[in-house]
């Protein structure tokens, strides 16, 4: 029942939107974009869970890909690319230093402590800025906290990490105090 509850927290932003959607309330698609970053969690929780791919392949694969999003809606397009292309070079020194059940903790902490700097100076996202500090910094220690120890106890920090995270996202994209949009894209 636990894990079902903590597997679901990253169906929430995406369902606020299309309830706000479906409410005639429509929000940029950088907001979208974010909320499919939200969404990868669940992507992986449920290949993990039930063996479509290898764990230890999905905690691998998974923060690449939900901070390349994150990375596409806060950065300029060749910013996004770079970060992109060095979070997926880290993760592969990583897989060919220690192998995919060695240590991820160096390209997560290259990728998601990006994040939450970028986000923290980030001033005009409002209460966005909050969601994604919370996502990527304290996630990332809450993370550390259950690789270095798991347990229920550092699980469920992480969880509560997590759901922090989205509710405050939940708030931003309904109260809307910040525009959100794609940033403009440069030539590459």
């Amino acid at each position: 029942m636990i894990f079902d509850a903590a597997w679901c927290i990253g169906l929430i932003p995406l369902g606020t939107l299309v309830v706000l959607h479906l409410m005639g309330r429509r929000r940029d698609v950088a907001w979208w974009w974010l909320a499919c970053a939200f969404l990868v969690s669940w992507f992986a929780d449920a290949a993990a869970r039930w063996y479509i791919i290898p764990p230890l392949v999905v905690s691998t694969v998974y923060p690449v890909t939900q901070s390349a999003l994150v990375g596409a809606v806060l950065m300029p397009r060749r910013d996004a690319i770079t970060f992109t292309v060095t979070i997926i070079v880290v993760a592969l020194l990583t897989v060919a230093g220690w192998g995919i059940d060695g240590p991820d903790v160096l390209f997560r902490t290259v990728a998601w402590l990006t994040l939450a700097v970028l986000a923290l100076s980030r001033w005009e996202l409002g209460l966005l800025r909050w969601s994604l500090v919370l996502a990527f910094g304290l996630g990332w220690m809450a993370w550390l906290a259950y690789a270095f120890w798991p347990g229920w106890g550092s699980w469920g920090a992480y969880q509560a990490v997590r759901l922090a995270s989205v509710l405050v996202f939940v708030r931003a994209v309904v109260a809307l105090q910040t525009t959100l949009r794609l940033l403009p894209r440069d030539d590459v």
